[in-house]
């Protein structure tokens, strides 16, 4: 079982640094003010059916706690609003190259839809298939406490490198180098999912990302443990991605999308990306081409995500790739996250990426680069604002650094270690 990696120095570090980013810094994220989305997403409702599932139980039971289900599916499948679905502790494993299991069941906004680990207890899904867990147009859904491991560990490298190098994205597709732990995606037609929180599980060595959203409105992705992810798949996939985001409406005075208080480390890249052929990802959280379509899903949806995104308090270091890239997107607001080690890989320059971005707010972080790396840097951006951090001195074309920030040695430990320099 993979242990925790923080230590007690390099914690009591992050505490330090980040009381020094308080004292430098006031402001607050725009005009906007912090917790509206969370208010907007505070699930409740849960006064419907209560259903358990355990590696145990048996087919067509009554789902009661003393007669569980014998499949998390079989569960998903008889949710309805208000309902609740418990998973008790033990093992969990796909039985085909999809998913160990996809939900489709819809919430309301009065009541709530919720998939959880059962009080006390730990399910983990192990698989080796494409998917964990799909949340295929789903609303009013909260996803917390589960454990999802992706046997990335029993990967032959080698094999992993040769079949992406030969990946042209056509024809049938080996899933064990496409795992994803939870993936959120649309459903039918234009049937995309909104009203979705993503709280307190614990993922881990996914051959493909950790949790990835497509599509997706009023989302919170929150208090997940993200590591060792995206190592062998050639789409070049991320710890946490959101992706093409949808726009269930178009309100501007709160936050639609919140990536917060979450703890990614060690994801990279050790395959190339099919399209570019470089180590592109392996990243601790990307906002990806939400004002964009690359017009990979062809379902006819071209709309820029008209949303606000805030990325708050996470902690991401050690990362292949950056800690945080931010990629064809507009409006996000970076507040005080925690950022150490990151871009280990050699391609790899900066903690913060920011390419072809617009209306950018970098406030109050701690970002602690490598000597040889820059804390911030990027590409075709405007409109970016960087004030009340504190950060090393290091910089890409076009940052002031010095202006309303401290700035602090750089990391002279950070060496790249020989299995993640490309």
């Amino acid at each position: 079982m993979p242990t925790r990696a923080l230590s007690f120095n390099r914690t009591a570090f992050c505490w330090v640094i980040a009381f020094l980013a308080l004292l430098v810094s006031d402001a607050k994220p725009s005009a906007l003010q912090h917790g509206n989305l969370a208010g907007e997403l505070k699930a409740h409702g849960f006064d419907g059916d209560v259903w358990h599932v355990s590696p145990s139980g048996k087919a067509g039971a009554s789902g009661s706690v003393e007669d569980p289900l014998a499949s998390i599916q079989e569960g998903l499948d008889r949710l309805g609003p208000g309902d609740t679905l418990l998973l008790r502790g033990g093992l969990y494993r796909n039985s085909n190259d999809e998913a160990i299991a996809i939900a489709t069941c819809e919430g309301t906004a009065e009541n709530w839809i919720r998939i959880a680990n059962y009080p006390g207890e730990t399910p983990v899904l192990r698989f080796n298939s494409q998917r964990a867990l799909i949340l295929q147009g789903v609303a009013y859904v909260v996803v917390e406490g589960l454990e999802i491991d992706g046997q990335s560990d029993l990967i032959d490298p080698e094999e992993a490198t040769a079949y992406a190098l030969a990946f042209d994205n056509t024809g049938e597709r080996d899933a064990k180098f496409f795992g994803v732990g939870i993936r959120v995606e649309g459903g039918p037609g234009q049937d995309y999912p909104h009203h979705v929180i993503i709280r307190n599980n614990r993922i881990y060595r996914t051959s493909g990302g950790g949790i990835a959203l497509a599509r997706s409105d009023y989302v919170l992705i929150e208090g997940n443990e993200v590591f060792e992810t995206s190592y062998y798949s050639p789409w070049g996939e991320s710890a946490i991605s959101v992706w093409e985001s949808s726009n269930y409406d178009n309100r501007q005075d709160l936050y639609r999308t919140v990536i917060r208080g979450n703890k990614c480390y060690r994801n990279d890249n050790r395959v190339k990306f099919w399209i570019t052929k470089t180590f592109s990802d392996g990243n601790g959280i990307i906002l990806d081409a939400l004002r964009t379509n690359q017009d990979i899903l062809k379902d006819g949806y071209a709309e820029a995500y008209t949303g606000r995104v805030l990325v708050q308090g996470n902690v991401c270091f050690e990362n292949g790739g950056r800690g945080v890239n931010l990629y064809e997107s507009n409006a996000i607001d970076l507040i005080g996250n925690t950022l150490l080690r990151n871009s280990q890989r050699s391609n790899s320059e900066y903690e913060i990426e920011c390419g072809r971005v617009k209306g950018i707010i970098i406030r109050g972080n701690v970002v602690v680069a490598r000597s040889d790396r820059a804390s911030i840097g990027g590409y075709q951006f405007e409109e970016i604002e960087v004030v009340g951090n504190v950060l090393s001195p290091r910089s890409g074309k076009g940052f002031d650094l010095v202006s309303g920030n401290l700035v602090v040695a750089a990391d002279s430990a950070g060496a790249v270690s020989p299995d993640t320099s490309r």
